[in-house]
């Protein structure tokens, strides 16, 4: 009988259409290289540990792996603990596992760590706890029989990303996932799509990412070539009829060279297809966005963070003006590309009239969408550490790190003052009479409607949904 590995993906609360690309791409690479069964908990659409304990009672997994980031660590443990309670080995990985991986492996439930980039590092550390030792892996926390730790060398990162299968998409419930996409509603609502994922780290150094992005995949920025990207976005038209998709990568547009070979390589293997992508003000200019525009570029997402200096520079340390956002979504907006506008409020030391300011730069843009989420300094962060460095005291509640609805420090700022001034915030971007059609069809769109209906969810009372 082969053995069986159990994945799981705790996300709990705030459902989304979004695709656990990270965990399906491990599935995919697992099931390519051992002959193993490979099984996947998905908690997205069926949000109870009565769920998970059936999952577990039913597959009977040898192995139990578990993605976390902060906000999901708390589910994560309970989802190890149900594990450990059937006597599965248990591993974890993800951004919070990756920071603070001796936490996590104190955790009697927890077997070991991986650390950064997933793939090679779990098939080493699979296989090794299959064969009922205790050695130290590459990339990896191990917990050893006698309960000590053996930490193996850093494990370098993945050369071609070219090599990864495509992620196992035939283990999560895809018509669901279809069903509540919305990365290109702006565009057009309830349009069917998914989200792919064409590289892995970034070259900037952003307070509030870095350096877990660099921790998790390494210096500078891998890509994948263009045609292997285009191949991903036609097996998804075949296999699932998707007519959009949306690039999560934060910083792929800084290869504007890269950009124009996949329009073509697009245009030749799925044309008509509509896209959306995320940018840095002042990466896009107006001939490559015209070109990408007319290779089926419907949406670009670009982080202001806030409209002052001394918040973006001094403390997020963005390297991007206030007038690099504005003339990349004017540009776009000149191109018929939607454009999303990113926004943190509430800073440690951010005054009102300073979240107002930004609130008042963002609705002056002709911007058709902006998400105005709470500053949350995520744990390994550099502004996280800096924070701690300054006296700050920051909450040890895994729930608090929610930029929808929390923050985990006080800063002298009321909570339910700065959750009027998100709402005041959408309130005034999205009243304005230009939107009001774009609202309309959404509630003239079932799927479309349910998604809206998901979003304002976010904005409710503070606990989570």
């Amino acid at each position: 009988m082969r053995p069986k590995i159990a994945l799981v993906h705790p996300r709990f609360h705030y459902p989304s259409g979004d695709l656990p690309i990270g965990i399906l791409g491990l599935a995919a690479f697992l099931r390519e290289r051992l002959p193993v069964d490979v099984v996947l908990c998905d908690t997205t659409f069926r949000r109870d540990f009565g769920y998970v304990r059936r999952f577990l009672e039913e597959e009977r997994p040898d192995l139990v792996g578990i993605g976390s980031s902060t906000l999901m660590i708390a589910d994560a443990r309970e989802v190890a603990r149900l594990a450990r309670s059937r006597n599965a080995l248990v591993f974890l990985g993800g951004p919070h596992p990756t920071v603070d991986s001796r936490s996590v492996l104190a955790w009697p439930e927890v077997d070991a760590v991986v650390i950064g980039e997933g793939e090679a590092s779990t098939l080493d550390l699979v296989e090794m706890l299959l064969s009922g030792q205790r050695r130290p892996v590459a990339g990896c926390l191990v917990r050893d029989s006698d309960g000590g730790v053996l930490e193996g060398p850093a494990r370098p990162p993945l050369p071609d990303l070219d090599a990864l299968p495509f992620p196992a998409w035939d283990l999560v419930d895809m018509p669901a996932y279809l069903r509540s996409w919305g990365q290109l509603g702006a565009w057009q609502p309830g349009l069917p799509g998914a989200n792919l994922m064409a590289s892995r780290g970034c070259p900037f150094h952003c307070a509030f990412c870095q350096p877990v992005l660099t921790r998790m995949f390494g210096p500078g920025q891998r890509v994948r070539s263009p045609d292997h990207v285009a191949r991903e976005v036609e097996t998804l038209h075949r296999l699932y009829g998707i007519r959009g998709f949306w690039l999560n990568d934060d910083t792929l547009t800084t290869r504007a060279d890269w950009l124009a070979t996949f329009a073509d390589a697009l245009g030749r293997r799925v044309p008509g297809i509509g896209w959306g992508c995320n940018t840095r003000g002042g990466l896009m200019p107006p001939d490559l966005l015209g070109d990408l525009a007319r290779a089926g570029l419907k949406r670009v997402g670009v982080g202001l963070e806030a409209a002052s200096d001394r918040i973006r520079e001094g403390l997020y340390h963005k390297g991007v003006s206030v007038e690099d956002v504005r003339h990349t979504v004017e540009t776009a907006h000149a191109a018929g590309i939607r454009t999303l506008v990113y926004v943190m409020l509430g800073a440690p030391g951010e005054t009102w009239e300073e979240m107002h300011d930004t609130v008042r730069v963002v609705t002056s843009m002709p911007a058709d969408e902006a998400s105005f989420s709470l500053f949350v300094p995520l744990p390994g962060t550099a502004i996280h550490q800096e924070m701690l460095a300054q006296g700050w005291v920051l909450s040890d509640d895994p729930y608090d790190y929610d930029y929808y609805a929390r923050q985990p420090f006080r800063s002298g700022a009321d909570l339910s003052r700065l959750r009027l001034i998100q709402h005041v915030a959408y309130a005034r971007f999205y009243g304005r009479p230009h939107h009001w059609p774009y609202l309309a069809r959404c509630l003239a769109s079932p799927s479309a409607r349910s998604t809206l209906v998901d979003k304002l969810r976010r904005l409710g009372p503070r606990s989570l949904a």
